[in-house]
């Protein structure tokens, strides 16, 4: 009977990890881009480029913002092209806190759907 016991037991701690495992907590809804070597991205609208730097400070497009709050010049971009889509570009010396905020203040000017920028890493030669 004992050996039965075990098993059961052992399946039952299988199973809760299982579950454990498979659930994933998504907090943001966050569209990836998929990264792939010598492939160019689809024709299409050109897209907002938001960029968070290093030293926390913010662009939109190349642009500086400096005179006026991020979230007034995300509603500007946004209503010069309300079809393009929307591209984060976040340092990674940046503070993930400030991301966050960022993402908060897309979501409050009605973005949803966002793409954060990224680069495949650089690989040598292969022997």
């Amino acid at each position: 009977m004992m050996p039965l016991l075990d098993v059961v037991f052992l399946l039952l701690t299988f199973f809760a990890f299982a579950l454990m495992v498979m659930v994933r907590a998504d907090v943001l809804d966050v569209d990836l881009p998929v990264v792939e070597a010598g492939r160019q991205a689809a024709n299409g609208p050109v897209p907002i480029v938001v960029s968070l730097t290093a030293d926390g400070s913010y662009a939109i497009n190349g642009e500086r913002v400096r005179d006026v709050p991020i979230e007034q010049a995300i509603h500007a971009a946004r209503a010069e092209r309300p079809e393009a889509p929307v591209v984060l570009e976040v340092d990674v010396a940046s503070q993930s806190g400030q991301l966050i905020e960022l993402v908060q203040m897309l979501r409050q000017a009605g973005i949803d759907s966002f793409s954060i920028l990224g680069h495949q890493e650089e690989t040598g030669p292969d022997p």
